[in-house]
């Protein structure tokens, strides 16, 4: 399966080799940074960091596209992070991961409002307002 994981303002891929690739810094100590990769598949909380990069359970992580730099936390809800997906028919859903590093959460949401949710943390970010 061919899926494209884009930056919601640049529209460049942010993925490669089944890993979404992300600028990180701690949210309270911007000189902690580094890269991060996601694995790509929808409840797959596999995470490797770069060495410069050291955050704990609980943290709170900014997310910034490797490509244009622009901060990928999401306007909606200050827990997650939001970027695009493109699946191989030329479907685009949104996909919003947790900012605070260790919680599995994830969520899918299509232009219709359809809310996939992934991980077990979902319960705690389940407001049904936030993501509309």
């Amino acid at each position: 399966m061919r899926l494209i994981y884009k930056c919601p303002h640049c529209k460049a891929a942010i993925n490669a080799k089944k890993n979404i690739i992300l600028t990180a810094s701690a949210a309270d100590q911007k000189e902690n940074k580094g890269l991060t990769l996601l694995h790509e598949e929808m409840g797959n909380y596999t995470v490797a960091m770069s060495a410069t990069l050291n955050v704990k359970t609980g943290d709170v992580v900014d997310f910034f596209c490797p490509v244009c730099n622009a901060c990928l936390n999401s306007e909606k809800s200050d827990d997650m992070a939001n970027f695009m997906r493109e699946d191989e028919t030329g479907e685009e859903t949104t996909i919003y991961i947790s900012r605070i590093y260790g919680a599995r959460c994830t969520f899918q949401l299509d232009d219709k409002k359809q809310v996939k949710s992934y991980g077990d943390s979902v319960k705690k970010f389940l407001d049904p307002e936030w993501f509309k």
